[in-house]
């Protein structure tokens, strides 16, 4: 029986299952991915958003009741624009727990020892004309 059968392989988050729980509860998403601190900033956001819609909903509601159109119509204007900004907001909450979720196992240490450096094509030809060159860093 080999040992590789019987080793548990170390959790990774999904990225759609990321996405959507960013999706459903502001915040989850980058919570579930193990970023907390993102995780209270895009749920104050998402949750501040949803707040100033309902007040501006609401204002423009009692200003409309009061036939104050053009106050009415300014918290209108706002609740509106407002919501395109909360709809902003949850496309990148829920990219930014995607990405993460992606990123979860990659590797940011400064260890450069194994990195490998192409070889840059160093020709130009023109015709029968061919002139080599190479950059040479220390």
């Amino acid at each position: 029986m080999a040992a590789d059968s019987t080793a548990e392989k170390a959790w990774t988050p999904s990225p759609a299952s990321a996405a959507f729980r960013s999706l459903i509860l502001p915040g989850w998403g980058q919570a579930y991915v193990g970023r907390p601190l993102k995780a209270v900033i895009y749920g104050g956001i998402e949750q501040t958003l949803i707040f100033t819609i309902y007040r501006k909903h609401r204002l423009y509601k009692y200003y409309d009741r009061r036939e104050e159109g053009n106050v009415a119509s300014a918290h209108k204007e706002d609740r509106n624009r407002l919501s395109w900004y909360l709809t902003g907001a949850i496309i990148m909450s829920m990219m930014d727990a995607f990405v993460d979720a992606h990123l979860y196992n990659f590797d940011v240490s400064d260890d450069y020892s194994n990195l490998t450096v192409p070889k840059p094509k160093s020709a130009f030809r023109l015709g029968n004309v061919q002139i080599n060159f190479s950059l040479i860093l220390n």
